[in-house]
This record gives C-alpha cells, sequence and structure tokens, in this order.
C-alpha cells in the first residue's frame, strides 16, 4: 500500500493504484493503517526538507498553511505534500467520501455500486486521476461526485471551481453544475461553478458545448470564455487562459480585476472572512500575482501597491479593508 500512496500523492497512480487508495481510505476497518501509511510519508518528507537547510523558510509557510487548516468534516481526512520541494508550500487536501447505491438486477441479486466524493475546504488544493484515467484539479471550497467506475456514459458533478484534461475513449464526458452543464469527448477544460457567482467555462484545448438550464447552448473553441450569470444571461468572449487557470499551479494572477473579486479569491485561498467597506473599494481594479505569499505577506504586498488599509482579526479571522 505504501507504493500505491507514493504513487497517489506524486500524481503517478494509474487507475488500479487510484481504486486501491480510494477503496483502502474509504474502508473502516483500514482507517489506522492509512493513517500510518500518510503518517509516514509525512515524515519521510518533512526530513527531508530539515536536511536542505534552503526550505527553512519553505517549512515556515507549510506550518502556516496547516495552522490555517480548520476543515470541520467529520469523513476521513487526510493531508497531502505534492512535490514539497517544487510546490513551496501548497497545502494540498482531499476529503473522499464514499456513498453506495444499491438496484436489483433481474435475476433478483443485489449489487452494489459507489459514488465517489471528493472535496477541498478553503484553503486547498488537490488533484486526482478520474477511473477513466482522465485528470482532475479541484480549487478551494470545491466539491465532485463520480460513480468508481463509469457506465456508458462519464458524469460527473461539481460545485465549485476545478480544471479538467480528459481523455478520449469514445463516451462522452458530462460535467454537470447547478449552472447547467458542459458536454465534451475529450479535452482540456476549466470550470467554475460557485454559489451565487457568475457559471464560467473556459476552453484551452479542443472543443466543448456548454449548456445553460434553459437549454441555450455555445461551442467554444480554445482560448474562449462562456459567462452565464445570476440572472442567465449569457456570453462567450475571448480570455487570456493562463490567468483563468493559474490557480492549479499554485498562482492567483489579476489583471485589471475588481477587488471584490479578488476579495472573494483570496477567502477561499486563505480560509478567511473579508469584508469591504465601501462600493468605490468594490470596483477598484487590482493586477498582481499572489505565489505562496503568507496572508500576512499578501496584505503587505496588497497595501503597497494599491491605496488600502486593513485591520485582520486573528481570532475571528475577519479581514476589514477599506480606502485610504
Amino acid at each position: 500500500m505504501e507504493k500505491q500512496f507514493t504513487k497517489y500523492l506524486n500524481g503517478t497512480a494509474n487507475p488500479d493504484d487510484f481504486s486501491e487508495v480510494l477503496n483502502a481510505i474509504c474502508a473502516q476497518e483500514d482507517r489506522g493503517k492509512v493513517s500510518a501509511e500518510i503518517l509516514k510519508l509525512w515524515k519521510e518528507t518533512l526530513k527531508s526538507a530539515i536536511e536542505n537547510k534552503e526550505n527553512s523558510q519553505l517549512l515556515d509557510k507549510i506550518h502556516h498553511r496547516i495552522a490555517l487548516e480548520e476543515s470541520k468534516a467529520v469523513a476521513t481526512r487526510f493531508t497531502l505534500y505534492r512535490n514539497l520541494l517544487k510546490v513551496a508550500a501548497v497545502l494540498i487536501i482531499g476529503l473522499i467520501t464514499s456513498t453506495a447505491i444499491l438496484y436489483n438486477k433481474p435475476e433478483n441479486q443485489l449489487y452494489t455500486s459507489a459514488i465517489e466524493k471528493v472535496t477541498t475546504p478553503y484553503g486547498a488544493r488537490t488533484s486526482f486521476i478520474l477511473p477513466d484515467s482522465s485528470e482532475v484539479w479541484l480549487n478551494s471550497g470545491s466539491a465532485i461526485s463520480f460513480p468508481r467506475q463509469f457506465g456508458e456514459n462519464r458524469n460527473v458533478e461539481l460545485t465549485g471551481q476545478a480544471y479538467f484534461k480528459v481523455v478520449k475513449d469514445g463516451k462522452q464526458f458530462v460535467v454537470k453544475t447547478s449552472f447547467g452543464s458542459i458536454e465534451v469527448m475529450g479535452t482540456t477544460f476549466d470550470v467554475k461553478a460557485y454559489s451565487n457567482e457568475n457559471f464560467e467555462t473556459t476552453l484551452i484545448e479542443g472543443s466543448v458545448n456548454v449548456v445553460s438550464n434553459s437549454n441555450k447552448v455555445a461551442t467554444l473553441q480554445p482560448g474562449q470564455q462562456s459567462v452565464i450569470t445570476p440572472a442567465n444571461n449569457f456570453s462567450v468572449y475571448k480570455v487570456n487562459t493562463d490567468l483563468i487557470t493559474s490557480w492549479k499551479e499554485g498562482k492567483l494572477i489579476f489583471e485589471k480585476e475588481p477587488f471584490e473579486n479578488v476579495a472573494t479569491a483570496l477567502e477561499r485561498w486563505y480560509n478567511v472572512k473579508i469584508e469591504l467597506q465601501g462600493e468605490k473599494l468594490k470596483r477598484l481594479g487590482y493586477t498582481g500575482t499572489i505565489e505562496m505569499e503568507t496572508f500576512s505577506e499578501v496584505l503587505e504586498l496588497i497595501k503597497s501597491t494599491t491605496p488600502i488599509k486593513y485591520k485582520f482579526d486573528k481570532n475571528t479571522r475577519i479581514l476589514k479593508i477599506s480606502g485610504k
């Protein structure tokens, strides 16, 4: 099992390895063994980092991120550190649960299938491989459900934001959200479907059909993004895909982004609550790149480039920002 866990954490697990890891995580009798394996891998990685004196700042950032994690999930949880020395303190947490579905066959035999659910709390991200070998990156505050084994169709359900790299196998791949669905055969794209926000689909490679709940359809080409607003307005734009997908590389890149949107991204990224005081501040455009900085470093960075002042309450984790 140690070998399979190592492959999973490094993102090199094949479908069989992935299924074995999920089965172990979801099995009640294996909880102790799973915890021991993860703890062992963590200690080995930490020891390696400590021996490298150049990574003292990296460890400080890791400890900072660990302190940020206050997930209240009751389900099995485990902490992943993927490419620790390369990713520079990006805490990756995936919470995986399994729900059994019972159904009858003509022979009146009882069979069991399972729906897997992967969630990431605020302040975390994760990546994993679906049963068909498609790759998924899941952003903060997101959840995705999918069958343990795909049938005639490859359907997944998403809340939040995810980046998909779908393999072609002759079966349609469908991402279902509360706003609509995305239909593909094999392609690379980003989906943002947070509650009470614009539903955005950004195509990097291939072609996708975006279908709204009102049955409006848009076929996207690489470099295009479809946007469906809460008022159900449907538009398609040409965008810089590097900006849209930077989150999966451990970055937040903004170009004249309304500060209200910046605040929302930071809330998810650092698991805090941000209160913006004044409509003018919400519309203020911000340009900058955030990459693995601690929360205090981010605040000072924004303060040095934007006319704001702030006050952060460590106990309530509420940040109040106002214009100067």
